[in-house]
Order: structure tokens, then C-alpha cells, then sequence
């Protein structure tokens, strides 16, 4: 039999990256049977297994290596040059093996193997064989001696496969049996780490970081995309940058390499990636209905199977993407050989995603096929839907793709356009929008009444989102009276609630009508029943009728799950409100998991109440773990959310937050600071009549009196208090008038007016331990406990108000030792390992588990195991809520 030498001879590479993170995974070799580094052409599987093997054999292993070819793919030749390679290595095994087949190649491949099996085990160092290129191989007969092989030979035997495929071996098995290491295409692409170094070696300085954070992004890491561009002569420094930003895989010489690698596949596999080029993402359905081939789900599970830069977007295998610069060099190729063709699949995609109400997909692909109307008249279908549904940033971001001509005479789509840009917060262009439509009403002669109504219930909206109560409630009040549509009625209804809340008439708001939904129709108005839920809430809370309150908003809460999903902008809105009420109960670490994980969607499409809600929770977290700069960070955060939005109150809500904190620890000059500007922003929001406004002056008497009192100057702190108390009687604010009561109390026994302060204490006790209120009392600090003693001194608790008191004083005790003892954050720093460190901080950063085993040369699974430690210190169950407990802490720092 011929045999060629070279065959069994590991390739030398030359001006290798050091890949360290790929290279500690050899360490966990000797433990397996099995070794398989599977990933496309061009990802460097052939340099790590000979960086493995070189390695190995520095180590004085024993190492066989066997580069396979098409002409292999025969069971008694594969063993014969498997035979060579272990011969080759370790002259005591594979001689006999060699002989059996030159003395008779028809031999039964199971002589062959046990022969090598029994040299193997008389073997006592390790063995570690390397089988490159596997995918040459297709006889079923080999992969069932390689499985055979597998399970017979001595544990101190190893072997590694490099494959464009899944090799078809009993891989299942050996995973259940922790004996398989898997490195695929997503750990060899090169990292930002290994990018820049490989740069730095082939074309030192030709790049700045942002150029080469640029080609990080563009080429997905892929090894051979950077060896290509890094290996053109002709670009170098400012040559190489604009290369750098102009890059796509249309373009030479990528596109060469792009060219050859499809030329290598069957003309029906190039044939189907190019037809499916259009889409970012890939099915077995959609592209059968795309290509109008019935082969199309098994083409797909070919491509899979051949790995050829395809990305797997779920776990089951069912969704995959193009790599970017293939889909580019695809649909360059498409557009230049087959561009008649594009409008019409484009136009299969969109009905495909039609068929099924992805409205998304189906609109930018009706878009695509140059059909605009049809596009158009699917948003009409779906727009209001939408909008109801809470999916406000769908529906805006269809509006950014279209041009303004198009939209002409789209009454219906700019109504439900105007309604998500409203309800996503964006008054002024909403205010706009409905303003242009009424025009194209009165110019079309249009029947009039209903859209003008819902034009004037979008103002409403809007203005009252921007906080502007006042205003806002006679433009929804008409509307409540003259609408005959259940959805504008019923929004309208919930703005003149909210501006009958903020204005201290809850007669008003508890008469205001609201049209009842049958069970279908509240599924299809989700949010405007969510929001309504949301408003009886909070004036249940104003009422400090915290039960009443919390199951309003539970039942907003399950709506929205039930309905449209618990990570939407619908579920933010009273898991913000619960996060509330959980701290007032006194359960920190519940109040901020509920909001920790829906902070950005809070922020985006939530009312003021909510975010300032989010906001409040977080920092007094923050506080109560002593770790004050992230809670000035996140108050100056929220401040400037304010000034960008307009909101002068949540803006006064966080400045009030911080003269509080600057008053707690005796810095009274930042405190004067911030008790100035609440007094310019009360001049800037002025409220002569009670509205929403009115709390900015409230948070400015509150903070002046606080101030007035730790200057010694009581008398002026409590008339201000004692004014500010008759506001809120007067608006039916009880949860505002405890906070009063709280500081008036603080300042008398301050000022020695000790009867004064008791009597009032006395009443705040009974108040707050009736309505379950607990933090809000807590949170004013060390003079609690001497009101608290004062009291009781006095013998002015009844009975039914000990068992309250002592988890006040048994709370306050916390505090004491919280502030004294080391930080919580000292303590659990010293508990977490320096590996568990080094991974909280770069979960902080926003890296992936995969991205921290790359930077830290660690498998993902190692990551797994110390995160579940770090959870588990830190007391919490996601990714999200460990960043904020560290943040909260000070472990890591707040962004």
C-alpha cells in the first residue's frame, strides 16, 4: 500500500498569536477521550491543533498526527496511515497493525484496531492522536471504527479531530460521560485581545484602537478575514484605516476568498445561499418559501453541517444568520448576477412573515420588493394593535423608514404613529404630528368628529406625559364626553384621572368614567388597562393604603405578562410601582430585583411616576448600603433624565434625594446648594392651582425645612413645615403628610419642644404601623431613635403599637451596626475569590460569559460554576441583579 510520509508530519506555523485562553484548555485533555475543534474554513483549527501538539510534545508526550484527505475515505487505508502516525510516534505501538494490512488489505478493520488497542495499553505515558481534516471522511464504516476505537482504547489515550462538520460519532455519549472537549467557530474567533496582538505582530502601529475595535466588529473575529486584510502589501497606515472602514465582504481581496470557498460546494448549495442572501435570518420555512425549493430545510441542515459561516441564533436549531461579510459577498454576487430577481423574493419573504403577523420582518421586506403599499397596508392592520399592545418602538421605527411622500394622506398610520410617539415620551413631535394631521383632515374632508377627537387625545397624551396636568385635563375631559371610540375614551379617561389625582381631587378621580373591555378587547388594549391599573395604584398610595395599592398593580402586572410579556414596556410600568412598595415594606433586595433588570425600558416608555419610582428605589438601596457615591450617581442621573425630558419634577424628586443625603452627613453647604436650585425650578414650574407641579414646591419646603432646622433656626423650619402641611391636607396627600409630620417631629425635639414632637411622633407611629409603612420612617436616621426612646420614655406607646416599634428599633439597631462595622461591601469583597472579582467586574463592563472565558483563558463552564458562586454570595438569581448589588455595594463602579 503507498503511504506518503508528509501525511503523518504536523504542520509548522510560523508567526502564530500566542492564544493563551485556547491553549489553557489543553490542560483539561488528559481527563478526555475525545477533543474535537469543529469550525469553518479559515478559523485557524489546524494551528491550534498543532500549537496543541507541539506543546504536548515539549511535555514529552507521546504524539501522533494524521492530516486526512479525500483519498482516505477507506476503511483498512484510514487505519493503515492511523497505524503509521502512532507507530510514528511511539515505536512500540502499530507495527503489528501495519503488518496485518500489508500482509492482507480486505482484513476485517476490527483485527486491525484491537492490535492497536492492545499495544496502547501496554503503553504507560499518554498518547494523544490527531486526526486533521475529519470532514474528508463519509464511509460509515471508518466512523464506526473511530467509535469503536473511542470506546475501547486505554483511558491514558487521547484524541483530537479538527472538522468543518459534526462528525458522526457518538458525541452524546461521551458528553454525558465529561469525556469530550468541544471548541467550535464562536471560541476560535479571535477576541479584541487577540486581534490587536495579531495586528501589532503583522502591521505594527498601522492602526489606531477604535480602527481595530472597527475590524473586531466588522469581521466577527474571524481569523482568515484578518490574516487577509493584515496581508496586503499595497495598504498600510492610512491606507489600511479607510480599507479598514470601507470594509465588506464584497470587496477584494476578501471577496476572492468568499469566491473560492463557494466554489469548492455543490451548485445547489451556492444556489440557495445566494436566493437566501436577503435575509437576516434563516429557517428551514421561510427560505423554502423564499427559494420555492421543497429541499430547503435539508439544504439548510447541510450548511449547518458544513459549518460554513453559519451562526446559530437559538439553542434548538431552528434560526441561523450569515456571517456579515458573507451575507455582504452574497448579495453583491445576487444583486450583479440575479438582480431581477431580488424585488420578488423579497416580496416570498414578506408574505411569508405576513403569514405568520411578524409584521416587523414583513414590512422591511415589502419595503424591499419595492411595494409600498402593500407595506403600508399591512401597518394598517397591525399599527393601532401595536400601539394598544404597548409596542411602541416597532411601529416608530417603520416610521423612520419611510419616506415622508409615502405617508401623505396615511391618516391612519400617522394617528397610530402619533400615538407611539406620545406614549414613547416624545411630546414635542407627537404634539406636531397631530397637529399636521388635523390640517390633512380639514384639507381631505374627512368626517370629522372621531379623528378629531383622537388627535386631541394624543395632545392630551403627550402633554399630560410631560407632566403638565393642568393643561391636559380639559383636553382630555372633552374627549372622555365625545369620543366614541372604547381606546381613545378610555386613554383620555386615564389622563383626566391623573390629572384629578395630581390636583387632590380623588372625588373627581374615582367619578371619572371608564368604558369596560370585554376579556378579548382587554388583550387587544393592553396598556391603556395596564395604566389605569397603575393610576388607581398610586392614589391608593397617596391614601398610604399600601394593600390596596400593590394589588392594582399586580393586576396591571398580570395583564401585561398574560398579554404581551413580562419584558415589555407594559410589565415595567407596575413592576416599577411594586418596587415601591416592597422597599416601603422594608424588603430592599425584593424592591430592587424588581426594577434592576427593567431600568432601560422604564426609562424609555414609562410615565414620570414610574421612573422616579425606579430611581427612588435603587438609590435608597444604594444608601442603606452605605455606598453613597452610587446613589448621588444615580440621583444625578435621574436628574439630568429630568432636564432633558422636561420634567421638573422628577428633577426635584432627585435633587431633594441628594440635599437629603448631603443633610445626613452634615455638609450643609452642598445641602444650601441643592435647596437653591429646587427654589429656581419651582420658579420654572409654577403652580397657582394644585397639579402635578405642586410637589416641586412641596420637595423645596421640605428640604428648606430640613436645612433650617440642622442650621438651628427651628422656628422658621417648622412654620414652613406647618404650611406646607395645610397643602397637603388640602390636596388629601397622606403619604406626603407623613413625611411632614416625620421631619416636624425631628425639629421640635431638636429644638427642645419635646411634648410637641411626642404628641406628633405619637400620631405618626399609629399612622404608619396601621398603613404597613416602615421605611419611610427608618430612612430619616439616628433622630428616629431618639424620638423613638423619647416616646417610649414618656409611656406614650399603646400596646398595639410595640410589636411595630421594636422592628423599628430592631431596625435601627441594623443601621447602627451597618454604619459602625465594615462595609457589607468589605465583607462580601473578602468573600468572593479573586477570580469571582475579576468576573463580577467584567459581567459590570457588559461582556458575555464567553467574552470573560476569552479575556480570563478560561472555559465558559468555568465561568458558569463561579458565577453561580457569585450569585449565591451576593444574594441574588441574574446577571443583572449581581451588577446592581455590586454596584450598590461599591464592588464595582456605576456607568
Amino acid at each position: 500500500m503507498p503511504f506518503l510520509a508528509t501525511k503523518i508530519v504536523s504542520t509548522r506555523f510560523r508567526g502564530l498569536v500566542a492564544r493563551p485562553r485556547l491553549l489553557s484548555i489543553l490542560s483539561e485533555l488528559p481527563a478526555k477521550r475525545l477533543g474535537v475543534i469543529k469550525a469553518p474554513a479559515g478559523f485557524g483549527k489546524s494551528s491550534l491543533a498543532a500549537a496543541w501538539a507541539e506543546k504536548l510534545e515539549q511535555s514529552g508526550n507521546c504524539v501522533g498526527w494524521l492530516t486526512i484527505d479525500s483519498d482516505d475515505d477507506e476503511a483498512t487505508r484510514f487505519l493503515f496511515y492511523v497505524s503509521q502516525a502512532l507507530h510514528h510516534a511511539c515505536p512500540d505501538v502499530g507495527a503489528g497493525a501495519i503488518g496485518l494490512i500489508l500482509e492482507n488489505n480486505l482484513i476485517d478493520p476490527t483485527a486491525i484496531l484491537s492490535s492497536l488497542i492492545n499495544d496502547l495499553a501496554e503503553m504507560e505515558d499518554d498518547v494523544y492522536l490527531f486526526l486533521e481534516d475529519y470532514h474528508w471522511l463519509r464511509a460509515p464504516r471508518i466512523h464506526q471504527t473511530v467509535a469503536y476505537f473511542l470506546k475501547h482504547v486505554p483511558s491514558h489515550c487521547h484524541v483530537v479531530l479538527t472538522t468543518r462538520t459534526e462528525p458522526p460519532l457518538p458525541l452524546a455519549n461521551l458528553r454525558a460521560q465529561n469525556q469530550l472537549i468541544e471548541i467550535d467557530s464562536v471560541a476560535l474567533r479571535f477576541d479584541m485581545q487577540e486581534t490587536q496582538a495579531f495586528l501589532d505582530s503583522a502591521k505594527p502601529g498601522a492602526l489606531e484602537l477604535a480602527d481595530v475595535q472597527l475590524l473586531q466588529r466588522k469581521t466577527e473575529g474571524w481569523p482568515a478575514a484578518l490574516r487577509i486584510i493584515s496581508s496586503m502589501g499595497s495598504q498600510s497606515g492610512s491606507g489600511l484605516k479607510e480599507y479598514v472602514h470601507n470594509l465588506s465582504g464584497s470587496q477584494r481581496p476578501v471577496a476572492a476568498y468568499l469566491a473560492e470557498m463557494l466554489d469548492g460546494l455543490p451548485v445547489e448549495l451556492v444556489d440557495f445561499m445566494l436566493r437566501t442572501a436577503i435575509l437576516d435570518r434563516l429557517s428551514g420555512p421561510l427560505c423554502e418559501a423564499v427559494t420555492g425549493s421543497s429541499a430547503s430545510r435539508t439544504i439548510l441542515a447541510s450548511l449547518a453541517q458544513r459549518q460554513m459561516l453559519l451562526t446559530p441564533l437559538d439553542n434548538d436549531g431552528v434560526w441561523f444568520r450569515y456571517h456579515t461579510l458573507l451575507a455582504e459577498y452574497l448579495r453583491q454576487r445576487l444583486n450583479a448576477d440575479r438582480g431581477v430577481e431580488v424585488p420578488e423574493l423579497h416580496g416570498r419573504a414578506a408574505l411569508w412573515y405576513a403569514s405568520r403577523e411578524l409584521w416587523t420582518e414583513a414590512v422591511q421586506h415589502a419595503i424591499a420588493a419595492g411595494a409600498p403599499d402593500r407595506a403600508i397596508g399591512w401597518i394598517k392592520n397591525c399599527a393601532m394593535a401595536l400601539i394598544k399592545r404597548g409596542d411602541l418602538f416597532t411601529l416608530l421605527e417603520w416610521q423612520r423608514q419611510f419616506p415622508d411622500e409615502l405617508m401623505r394622506g396615511q391618516c391612519e398610520v400617522r394617528l397610530a404613529i402619533a400615538w407611539g410617539l406620545s406614549l414613547a415620551l416624545r411630546f414635542d413631535e407627537a404634539l406636531k404630528l397631530a397637529t399636521d394631521i388635523e390640517g390633512d383632515i380639514a384639507a381631505m374632508g374627512l368626517p370629522e368628529s372621531d379623528l378629531l377627537h383622537e388627535c386631541q387625545a394624543i395632545r392630551s397624551v403627550a402633554i399630560a406625559l410631560k407632566d403638565d396636568s393642568e393643561r391636559a385635563l380639559p383636553l382630555a375631559q372633552d374627549c372622555v364626553n365625545s369620543s366614541s371610540d372604547p381606546w381613545t375614551a378610555n386613554v383620555a379617561s386615564n389622563v383626566v384621572r391623573f390629572s384629578h389625582m395630581k390636583a387632590g381631587n380623588l372625588k373627581q378621580f374615582h367619578a371619572t368614567p371608564w368604558i369596560p373591555y370585554s376579556v378579548e378587547e382587554d388583550r387587544r388594549n393592553v396598556f391603556a388597562s395596564v395604566y389605569r391599573h397603575c393610576l388607581n395604584g398610586l392614589a391608593e398610595e397617596r391614601q398610604i393604603r399600601l394593600a390596596a395599592a400593590d394589588g392594582h398593580y399586580r393586576e396591571g402586572l398580570r395583564i401585561a405578562e398574560q398579554d404581551v410579556g413580562p419584558n415589555s414596556i407594559a410589565a415595567a410600568l407596575p413592576a416599577s410601582l411594586i418596587a415601591r412598595i416592597r422597599y416601603e415594606q422594608g424588603h430592599l433586595d425584593e424592591a430592587e430585583a424588581w426594577v434592576i433588570d427593567r431600568v432601560p425600558l422604564i426609562s424609555s416608555g414609562t410615565m414620570l411616576d414610574c421612573v422616579w419610582s425606579a430611581y427612588f428605589v435603587i438609590a435608597r438601596v444604594a444608601t442603606a448600603r452605605m455606598n453613597f457615591e452610587r446613589a448621588r450617581t444615580l440621583l444625578e442621573r435621574a436628574e439630568n433624565q429630568g432636564v432633558t425630558r422636561d420634567w421638573g419634577r422628577l428633577s426635584a424628586g432627585a435633587i431633594a434625594e441628594q440635599a437629603r443625603l448631603y443633610l445626613n452627613d452634615g455638609r450643609l453647604d452642598e445641602a444650601a446648594a441643592c435647596v437653591d436650585r429646587l427654589e429656581r425650578l419651582a420658579r420654572k414650574y409654577p403652580a397657582p392651582r394644585p397639579c402635578a407641579w405642586s410637589e416641586i414646591e412641596w420637595y423645596h419646603k421640605l428640604a428648606r425645612a430640613h436645612l433650617l432646622g440642622q442650621q438651628a433656626r427651628p422656628d422658621e423650619a417648622i412654620s414652613i413645615l406647618q404650611q406646607l402641611q395645610r397643602e397637603a391636607e388640602a390636596m388629601q396627600h397622606r403619604q406626603f403628610l407623613i413625611c411632614i409630620a416625620i421631619r416636624l417631629s425631628a425639629i421640635q425635639l431638636s429644638a427642645g419642644k419635646v411634648a410637641e414632637a411626642v404628641g406628633h411622633f405619637r400620631r405618626v407611629l399609629a399612622a404608619c404601623a396601621a398603613a404597613g409603612l416602615y421605611q419611610t420612617v427608618l430612612d430619616e436616621g439616628p433622630i428616629i431613635s431618639e424620638l423613638l426612646r423619647t416616646t417610649q420614655e414618656g409611656g406614650n406607646v399603646k400596646t398595639d403599637l410595640i410589636p411595630y416599634v421594636d422592628r423599628l428599633v430592631a431596625g435601627l439597631q441594623r443601621a447602627g451596626q451597618d454604619r459602625s462595622a465594615p462595609t457589607s461591601g468589605a465583607r462580601i469583597l473578602s468573600a468572593l475569590s479573586p477570580r469571582e472579582t475579576d468576573i463580577l467586574t467584567l459581567i459590570a463592563e457588559g461582556l458575555s460569559n464567553k467574552e470573560i472565558a476569552r479575556n480570563l483563558y478560561i472555559g465558559p463552564e468555568t465561568v458558569k460554576s463561579h458565577l453561580k458562586n457569585v450569585f449565591t454570595k451576593l444574594g441574588v438569581e441574574r446577571r443583572a441583579q449581581a451588577v446592581s448589588r455590586a454596584q450598590t455595594l461599591g464592588l464595582v463602579t456605576t456607568r
